[in-house]
C-alpha cells in the first residue's frame, strides 16, 4: 500500500451545523464535487429543496456530464422519506428466473444526509397545525383539549420517538462502508434537543459549526468553529478557523489532488 492510500481509505463523518445561509449545503455540495471528479459515488439526500437552489446557481456547471452521472441526489419530502434513505435498504428484485439483491442508498462512497433535524421539525409543525384544527391533541388512546390554541405546544410525547428513529437511523448508517456527511440547524436549549444533540454528535468524528459574518463593507464572511474533532486529520488543528477553506483543502488533499487545478475548478481560486 502506498502512503497516500493510507489517508484516502481513512472514512469520513462530518457534521457541519449552523443557522440558515451559512452555507451548510454549499460546503457539502463542493465536497460532493471533489469526490465526483475522483470518480467516486455521491448519494445526497435533500429535504428542503436546498441542492436545487445551489444547482439554479451553476454549482455543478463545471462538472462533465461523466462527472454528473456519478450522483444521485433524492427529494425526500416526508420524514419517513428522508430516514428511509438515511438507512439505506436491499430489496429482492426479479430479473426473469433470477431473484436479484438490489440495494438502495448504500452504494455510494459519500452520503450527504442535508437538514437532519429539519424533516422532523416540519412534521412537528404539521402535526401542530392539525391538533389546532380540530381542537385537541391525541397521546395514546386518549384525547386533551386545546384551550387556547396561540398558546399551544406540542407535547413531546406526540413526536418523542422521531428522535429515536433519528438515533436509530444515523447508528446504522455509521455501520456502513462510505463516507458520511450529513448538516443540521443548531440543536435547541430544551432537554430533549440536548440529549439527541450529546447522541448525535457522538457518532461523527468532526462537528463543525459554521458561521456568517456580516463585514463593515456590507460583505459576508463565512467562518467555522470546530465543536468537535477526533481524528488526527482534521480540518485544522485549532477551535476556530478564519474560513471554510481548509475543511474543502482537507478533501482535496485526500484524493491527493492538484491543489491550484481543483481549486480553480471549485471557483474557488484566488484571483492573482
Amino acid at each position: 500500500m502506498k502512503r497516500e492510500e493510507l489517508h484516502r481509505n481513512v472514512r469520513e463523518k462530518f457534521l457541519f451545523e449552523g443557522l440558515t445561509s451559512t452555507g451548510k449545503s454549499w460546503l457539502s455540495l463542493n465536497i460532493s464535487k471533489i469526490y465526483l471528479m475522483n470518480d467516486k459515488k455521491v448519494l445526497f439526500i435533500d429535504p428542503e429543496d436546498g441542492v436545487q437552489r445551489e444547482l439554479d446557481r451553476g454549482i455543478f456547471d463545471d462538472l462533465t456530464d461523466k462527472e454528473l452521472e456519478n450522483i444521485e441526489i433524492i427529494h425526500a419530502n416526508n420524514i419517513e422519506t428522508y430516514l428511509k434513505w438515511v438507512n439505506g435498504w436491499t430489496e429482492d428484485k426479479s430479473i426473469g428466473p433470477q431473484i436479484n439483491k438490489v440495494q438502495h442508498g448504500l452504494n455510494c462512497d459519500l452520503k450527504v444526509c442535508d437538514g437532519i433535524m429539519t424533516e422532523i421539525e416540519q412534521y412537528k409543525f404539521r402535526l401542530t397545525q392539525k391538533f389546532i384544527k380540530q381542537g385537541y391533541y391525541v397521546i395514546g388512546e386518549k384525547q386533551f383539549p386545546i384551550s387556547n390554541p396561540d398558546l399551544f405546544n406540542l407535547p413531546y410525547q406526540t413526536y418523542n420517538k422521531l428522535y429515536d428513529q433519528l438515533r436509530d437511523a444515523i447508528t446504522i448508517m455509521m455501520e456502513h462502508s462510505y463516507d458520511i456527511i450529513c448538516t443540521t440547524h443548531p440543536f435547541k436549549s430544551t432537554d430533549a434537543h440536548k440529549a439527541l444533540e450529546q447522541s448525535i454528535h457522538g457518532k461523527f468524528d468532526s462537528v463543525i459549526r459554521l458561521n456568517k459574518l456580516l463585514l463593515p463593507s456590507g460583505n459576508p464572511k463565512w467562518n467555522a468553529i470546530i465543536v468537535k474533532n477526533r481524528g488526527k486529520e482534521s480540518p485544522d488543528k485549532s477551535n476556530a478557523i478564519d474560513s471554510v477553506n481548509p475543511i474543502i483543502l482537507y478533501f482535496i488533499k485526500k484524493f491527493n489532488m492538484d491543489m491550484d487545478d481543483t481549486l480553480e475548478r471549485l471557483g474557488m481560486k484566488e484571483k492573482e
